[in-house]
């Protein structure tokens, strides 16, 4: 038990009662972080004070919609690992440079959503804090779901996704959780890190470490109330559907970050209901898991779009590719002629322009290219320097089944698309893992590519 104040609570103590905050909700907040209840009762002056019934006053203004497609300032650094976390689709927020907070829109979709939240429903405890006393009883009034007990293929995908997109390895992480707010129901001001020299950080942290990074999913828009305050920035989020929450709990010297406290506060009509996922210090190997390409920009919402290739354009591809198919032997290259490259190229460009955002130029036309029963493209990234963007165009395809194209999203979330002839996909290539897989299980197959480079 802590049995004096350090400057980060000082100041705390002193902001909240110059705002003319209600003290006994301070002592709750100070105990609940082990400080001595002695020490709180006086440095407050609760036996002195008329107890106030004002709450924490947070600036709920909307954060800005624009996107930041860089990295933070300072990469952030946890323990000694010389790494950084780059979250390329996400918003930063701005914090004055006080909390690494983040948040990510449509993380998830509204399928997996409701999926998720009639899994959650039938498999709810009571939930509960680590630091426990008597009076702290109705500190977080929630219902928790050990989802990673239940194994749930979508709650696996999940769990591999929001890995990936912070890039750690699975080993230090802690198994993902829900938690169900009916009306009224709260968790009150906390912290995610347990607090360093005492009984719950002995119990909780010594096999994995300290927790870094919090990932919180909202599956629900909430009726009124419920928004996630974080209380020392004055930043609140209200729930909305699929949407990520993310912010990092130590400092960028990997020092617990008291500006980190935050609350689930009361859910006024309806309910509310998240996923959180904790990571921690320690684990298996290495650390951070993605590869250079990983890092580079986000320049689409999704990474990948789905069209139809112009009816005069493919059907001279086509007629080009049955004349010259006898020609060649399987799995060979069928080279376009200059004046049909032409044709792809006029016709190409300034669809793939309006979809990217950006002027590009053509670095490769890679002509037709042709599959037995069989093939299998494992999936992989384009080389940064020659391949931003790619195109794939379905130029034949013989026999009953589909050879589906896989490509994963910026959010990690692996889509398999059945194109038809005629049918093409633009993605962008370096960034993104796209491949075939499943071993194609028809008589022929062909298809096209055409890769740009940024101007």
């Amino acid at each position: 038990m802590k049995t004096s104040f350090d400057k980060a609570w000082l100041d705390w103590i002193a902001d909240n009662i110059k705002r003319d905050c209600n003290r006994d909700e301070m002592n709750s907040i100070l105990v609940a972080n082990n400080f001595c209840p002695k020490l709180v009762k006086n440095h407050l002056h609760l036996e002195k004070q008329n107890l106030s019934t004002v709450t924490l006053i947070v600036d709920k203004t909307n954060v800005s919609a624009n996107k930041a497609h860089q990295s933070f300032c300072q990469p952030t650094q946890v323990g000694d690992i010389n790494e950084g976390i780059y979250l390329a689709n996400a918003e930063k927020i701005d914090t004055n440079g006080k909390l690494e907070l983040f948040k990510i829109d449509n993380f998830l979709n509204t399928q997996e959503c409701v999926e998720l939240l009639s899994v959650i429903r039938g498999s709810l405890r009571e939930s509960m804090i680590t630091n426990e006393s008597g009076s702290l009883k109705n500190y977080r009034t929630s219902k928790t779901c050990d989802l990673s007990l239940l194994n749930h293929p979508l709650v696996s995908d999940i769990d591999r996704r929001i890995c990936n997109a912070l890039g750690f390895n699975a080993s230090y992480s802690e198994p993902i959780q829900a938690q169900w707010y009916n009306k009224d129901q709260e968790f009150k001001p906390h912290t995610d890190y347990f607090e360093p020299n005492s009984n719950e950080f002995d119990v909780h942290a010594k096999v994995l470490g300290q927790r870094t990074w919090t990932f919180m999913i909202y599956l629900n828009n909430t009726l009124a109330g419920g928004a996630t305050e974080f209380t020392r920035v004055n930043k609140a989020f209200l729930p909305k559907r699929g949407r990520a929450v993310i912010w990092n709990s130590l400092t960028a010297e990997g020092k617990e970050n008291i500006e980190s406290m935050h609350c689930g506060s009361p859910v006024e009509d309806g309910f509310k209901v998240i996923i959180t996922k904790w990571f921690r210090l320690k684990g298996n190997g290495k650390r951070f898991t993605k590869e250079p390409n990983e890092y580079l920009p986000s320049y689409t919402d999704e990474g990948f779009f789905r069209s139809k290739l112009p009816e005069k354009l493919f059907k001279n591809i086509y007629g080009f590719y049955q004349s010259h198919a006898s020609k060649v032997l399987s799995n060979l290259e069928i080279t376009l002629s200059e004046n049909l490259q032409n044709d792809v190229q006029q016709v190409l460009q300034p669809l793939v322009e309006g979809w990217f955002g950006h002027y590009l130029k053509l670095s490769q036309v890679s002509g037709i290219n042709r599959y037995n029963k069989g093939s299998i493209i494992t999936p992989y990234r384009q080389d940064s320097s020659t391949s931003i963007v790619c195109v794939v165009v379905n130029v034949q395809q013989m026999g009953k089944h589909a050879w589906p194209i896989t490509i994963t999203d910026h959010n990690y979330r692996q889509h398999q698309l059945e194109l038809k002839p005629g049918d093409m996909v633009f993605y962008e290539a370096a960034k993104l893992k796209c491949g075939r897989p499943l071993p194609f299980n028809g008589e022929e197959f062909a298809d096209m590519c055409l890769h740009y480079q940024l101007l």
